[in-house]
């Protein structure tokens, strides 16, 4: 096609949309209620930028929380909107659109991607790329992946979410609204405000869901909790005793480590002393696509006396193409010392151990920053045809930290008579709800 070519997308923006079209920025966040239209409108303005750019073979990419999530909500929109355009490809297993440019002789590229594998995306250019969902990204699929392929091309990213807590996405759009940077534009629609949904439909929603629920799905508000978060009120509880603060290494104790093992996603490590009657979290280490001897390099590089390692049940399985289970790779190949692991136990009986030492707990607020907002994040899983929680967690970028932590909460079970008393307090007592709710 040619610049000048008119190609009806069959868009036809609402005055939110039209308005936001004239207001955009390189960098974008807008929080918009559910219904909104974030989708249609950045997958639009995304198109019309990427058609309109002066650099050879410009490419854009849609990025959902998972490929299926991306395949299921913006393929199909991105497909209406592409059909006119003289000799455009729609590949569908990649999920990806080729439209020929005649005038520049090159062509634009789109791709539907996935935030679940951030490793997978390392190494491509972009243009443009639209975040939805962002609020539940690990937040370094920005910093570490997105970004970096924005910056040889001056590209430009827009941020789509409704609220999930005061997590990552909540710091972002504080940037984006700060004026820190003239390159950055925040927006914040609520439905009380547009008036896009009837009130009679609004009303009916409000009457089913928790005041919660709602002010976060349809008021925007960044304060409502994680619904069905499991640690929501054992972190609101350290946050509020200042044990989420600066926490430094006690050269007189020495370190454990608690692992999360990753294959095709991340790995988690935290970096834990015991320290009198408190529990100092020193450290946090995620990293997505790497080996485990390229991680356990990344974790003796740190200044730390280490006490031991103590790692998942699934460790001591043994792989069918090698023979071999990483346990035996970690203490024979690796040479990798005090390597233990935390015994099989019920999700939600691991989770109960969490709670009992959260509130034990001092975390440093900068080097856990990341595993900080796993713990903040990890929640049940939703059953959207049934409206109800499952008992079970949510797999997301969350789950990693998480998880990591529950390996150290059972895993020093593991010589009980040999535990401090205060350690073994209300350890026993599991008579409660242990998904908290």
């Amino acid at each position: 096609m040619k610049a000048t070519d008119v190609v009806n997308t069959g868009y036809y923006p609402r005055p939110h949309q039209e308005w936001l079209h004239r207001k955009v920025k390189r960098f974008n966040v807008v929080v918009a209620h559910r219904r909104f239209g974030k989708t249609i409108f950045c997958l639009s303005d995304m198109l019309d930028s990427l058609i309109k750019n002066p650099r050879k073979n410009p490419q854009g990419a849609y990025l959902g929380p998972t490929f299926g999530s991306a395949k299921r909500v913006a393929w199909s929109y991105m497909k209406d909107m592409v059909r006119d355009f003289p000799g455009v490809e729609m590949k569908e297993g990649e999920l990806k659109i080729i439209i020929p440019r005649a005038d520049t002789r090159d062509e634009v590229r789109i791709f539907m991607l996935g935030a679940e594998n951030p490793g997978a995306i390392r190494g491509i250019y972009l243009d443009h790329c639209v975040l939805d969902e962002f609020s539940e990204f690990a937040p370094e699929v920005w910093s570490e992946v997105i970004r970096p392929a924005l910056s040889d091309r001056n590209g430009g990213a827009t941020f789509i979410f409704t609220p999930r807590g005061a997590n990552h996405s909540y710091d972002i759009y504080r940037y984006a609204i700060s004026g820190k940077s003239d390159e950055w534009a925040g927006f914040m629609f609520k439905a009380s405000d547009t008036k896009i949904l009837p009130q009679k439909e609004l009303d009916a929603a409000r009457e089913v869901m928790s005041e919660e629920s709602y002010a976060q799905e349809y008021e925007c508000d960044f304060s409502a909790a994680l619904v069905g978060a499991y640690y929501k009120e054992e972190m609101a509880k350290a946050r509020k005793d200042a044990r989420i603060t600066r926490v430094p290494y006690d050269t007189h104790a020495r370190v454990w480590t608690a692992w999360d093992l990753g294959l095709s996603d991340s790995t988690a490590v935290w970096f834990i002393q015991e320290t009198g009657r408190e529990i100092h979290v020193i450290d946090y280490l995620e990293v997505s696509s790497k080996s485990l001897e390229k991680t356990v390099k990344l974790v003796r590089e740190k200044e730390y006396e280490y006490e031991g390692h103590i790692m998942p049940h699934d460790v001591a399985v043994r792989e069918l193409t090698s023979g071999r289970s990483r346990l035996e790779i970690l203490r024979n190949k690796l040479k990798l010392k005090g390597v233990q692991v935390a015994p099989k136990m019920k999700i939600e009986d691991g989770i109960a151990a969490v709670r009992s030492l959260i509130g034990k707990m001092w975390f440093d607020e900068y080097n856990c920053a990341q595993g900080l907002e796993c713990l903040k994040s990890y929640e049940r899983e939703f059953d959207s045809k049934n409206g109800v929680y499952r008992t079970r967690p949510k797999h997301n970028w969350a789950s990693h930290g998480a998880d990591a932590l529950r390996t150290y909460a059972t895993g020093i079970r593991l010589e009980e008579d040999k535990m401090p008393d205060w350690m073994m307090d209300g350890q026993s007592n599991t008579d409660y709800d242990v998904m908290g709710f």
